[in-house]
């Protein structure tokens, strides 16, 4: 029969080992963010699988959340018992961000900007009001606020384009110039002459292989589209 004066020890023990493996989960999200943002930004091309991983990788830490608040939390700093999932959402929105913006051609990003600002905003209202903690330390607020605005350009940004269904304008424009980006995250730009609402010369970013086959002076077409939140969005190809 239980002893009643050893619940309490057992009970701290289960505690205990609960908290280990909530560490040991969040330690391996890390890790498994890190491996998939690594491979996102310096694979050849933008997979559609990685992105959709960035994409769910704080949502299910937000879930986490949520089903067991004794046991995970996001946040910065340290000193709680409880496995912080922080590091994940972090790298996953930071590299979300940086395919989004290395990738995507947009008309203006203009829109995307004041959405991540907004989504920004509210975050550090919110935190202010619910968490004085948080407050009293603005640095951390003003970082965790960072990472909520770069998740949010980059998730709008990714699926305006992939849940876009309308119908495409084709325009043709010349090709000017042809660059690539700095760094090892290589990206290839072509300057092309003006065309539809673009009075002046403007970079687009391409694939390798177009890249390649398309010379200085060569046509091309661009495939303007709506975006499925409003936002205009292209692609370039060559013209047939």
């Amino acid at each position: 029969m239980t002893n009643e004066a050893d619940r309490p020890e057992k009970a701290r023990e289960a505690r205990e080992r609960e908290l280990a493996r909530s560490q040991r989960l969040a330690a391996g999200s890390t890790v498994a963010a890190i491996l998939i943002a690594l491979a996102s930004l310096f694979g050849p091309q933008p997979d559609g699988i990685l992105l959709a991983l960035l994409v769910a990788l704080p949502l299910i830490a937000a879930l986490l959340v949520v089903a067991w608040r004794d046991r995970f939390r996001i946040g910065l700093g340290t000193g709680s018992a409880q496995a912080n999932l922080a590091g994940a959402c972090a790298v996953a929105a930071g590299a979300l961000f940086a395919r989004t913006w290395l990738d995507l051609n947009l008309v203006s990003w203009l829109p995307l900007i004041a959405f991540a600002f907004a989504v920004a905003v509210i975050f550090l209202l919110a935190a202010a009001r619910f968490e004085p903690n948080l407050a009293r330390r603005w640095w951390r607020l003003i970082a965790a606020a960072a990472f909520v605005a770069a998740y949010a350009f980059g998730m709008l940004g990714q699926f305006n384009q992939r849940l876009d269904r309308s119908p495409q304008s084709v325009l043709r424009s010349q090709v000017q110039g042809k660059h690539l980006g700095h760094g090892r995250m290589a990206t290839c730009h072509l300057t092309l002459a003006p065309w539809g609402p673009f009075t002046k010369p403007s970079d687009a970013t391409v694939s390798q292989d177009l890249y390649a086959r398309l010379q200085i002076g060569d046509s091309v077409c661009i495939r303007e589209r709506d975006g499925a939140f409003g936002i205009a969005w292209l692609t370039v190809s060559a013209c047939r």
